[in-house]
């Protein structure tokens, strides 16, 4: 294949003009990555990467001459973000690594677009297409990608050991994009050198564990970091991939099942939280989901149950405990947990009837008792279906704390 055959964004306004402005004087643009990958494959393309033979500073001057807004994102390494109908085209200069240590090297800019190539990290990843959708293939990542096929470019362990966050992206890759076996001199390289991902910022893992997490082949992928060793070493000692794949088996799966956050704390547990960077919200809804298969596991799974758990957590909370239950094991039948599941996403929670003020109003003082008081009247309210109304909730708890007065 020469020419590009998936070129709607190549032909838009906002990239045609962005190669206005690049290819000046002599100047050569293409763009590369992700971008002509995704269009090989016949997948969206969300984002634009152009690699240009203009240094930095003179692409920040064409556009400024030309009346485009230009972001110096990284320029120190290259890169400017040209915005143009308000859509974000970043443009890097063509690099050569000098000296690579981790996940930073030092680069010289230069013209030589093989060479360029070699830095980047799967063939997959390393073809250029001009504004005219000419594929410029100097890597053999066509012929890659139609084949779906993963494959790191030059030796694995020297792209490994310029950055071990290739590691895990090899992993996502085979899971997004992947077919057949997985690349056996990539895996083997992966597996050697799993220790380096020690040096990497728990950020960095954290987006691509997530980023994995909803790949088509996600199963396949963590499967094979979890026989490698490397699935433990990242999420802990409590990963493991069969509770995953228990998920994964139900039939019509419910919109709730694809949330990465939701299979990771299936996958590995609420321990995974200490291993990632997660934020609060994802720490808290992981912590949810096992309270409440816990809660299912231990106390009951009636209807009853649900109403209180679905009071306590929200539905939203009830029916990821209810996917991590069935994760765990804790539900038995398929068709228990779409009976549970339909409950859960059916009832009306109420709210209840009492507040603090209401409870001042009617008497009740203010202070340590007022918490007793307030779990008392919820406990009678639950004991009532959740449909007692304020008022009768009221005299029934001031019924009973008068008679737990006289006992005491």
């Amino acid at each position: 294949m020469t020419k590009l055959q998936e070129r709607g964004w190549l032909d838009s306004a906002a990239v045609q003009r962005a190669f206005d402005v690049l290819e000046q004087d002599g100047d050569v643009a293409r763009a590369v990555g992700g971008t002509v990958r995704n269009s090989l494959l016949g997948e969206v393309v969300d984002d634009v990467d152009i690699a240009c033979t203009a240094l930095p500073d003179v692409v920040l001057a064409r556009a400024k001459a030309a009346g485009v807004k230009a972001v110096p994102t990284g320029v120190d390494h290259g890169t400017v973000t040209l915005v143009i109908d308000h859509r974000p085209i970043e443009v890097t200069c063509l690099r050569e690594d000098v000296e690579t240590h981790g996940r930073h090297a030092t680069v010289k800019f230069g013209r030589d677009w093989t060479k360029d190539a070699e830095r980047r990290d799967f063939t997959m990843n390393a073809v250029y297409v001009d504004r005219h959708g000419d594929l410029f293939d100097p890597l053999g990542g066509v012929e890659d990608c139609l084949n779906r096929h993963l494959r790191f470019i030059g030796d694995a362990r020297a792209r490994i050991r310029e950055d071990y966050l290739r590691i895990l992206r090899f992993f996502r890759f085979f899971a997004t994009y992947g077919r057949g076996d997985i690349n056996p001199e990539g895996y083997a390289a992966c597996l050697e050198l799993k220790d380096g991902l020690a040096h990497l910022s728990k950020e960095r893992i954290t987006k691509e564990v997530l980023r994995t997490l909803t790949a088509p082949r996600t199963l396949d992928a963590l499967e094979l970091m979890e026989q490698g060793g490397i699935l433990k070493l990242i999420l802990g000692e409590d990963a493991d991939c069969l509770r995953l794949k228990r998920l994964l088996q139900l039939e019509d799966l419910p919109e709730a099942a694809a949330d990465p956050v939701l299979r990771l704390g299936g996958l590995a547990g609420p321990q995974v939280c200490e291993h990632l960077r997660l934020s609060n919200g994802q720490k808290k809804q992981i912590e949810v989901a096992a309270a409440v298969a816990e809660a299912l596991r231990s106390s009951g799974q009636s209807t009853q149950d649900l109403k209180a758990l679905l009071v306590a957590h929200g539905t939203a909370g009830v029916i990821d405990g209810l996917l991590t239950a069935w994760m765990y094991g804790f539900v038995q039948s398929e068709a228990q947990l779409r009976e549970m599941l339909d409950f859960a996403q059916g009832w009306e929670i109420p709210t209840f009837p009492l507040t603090g003020k209401l409870m001042i109003a009617a008497g009740i003082p203010a202070g340590p008792g007022m918490g007793k008081a307030m779990r008392l009247a919820q406990q009678i309210w639950a004991d009532a279906d959740y449909q007692c109304p304020a008022d009768q909730l009221m005299a029934e708890l001031k019924t009973l704390l008068g008679d737990k007065g006289k006992k005491t």
